[in-house]
């Protein structure tokens, strides 16, 4: 039990260095370039969702339930 208890905590430990010198190899400018040249803002009209929050009468089984 003890045994378990220190490999858990181990990897806990392990997994947080890893985290801290991946986070701090990381080029925070060249990641901001990236994000403002590759990503893009959508228009609504493109959009998947429908964020229509209007009152319309739902009519068959599936509308109901939320699909």
């Amino acid at each position: 039990m003890k045994t378990k208890m220190m490999m858990m905590v181990g990897a806990l430990i392990c997994l947080g260095a890893v985290s801290q010198v991946v986070e701090h190899s990381i080029d925070k400018e060249e990641v901001k370039t990236f994000v403002t040249d590759n990503l893009k803002e959508q228009d609504e009209k493109d959009a998947t969702i429908d964020f229509d929050v209007d009152e319309k009468e739902e009519n068959t089984f599936f509308e109901k339930i939320g699909f």
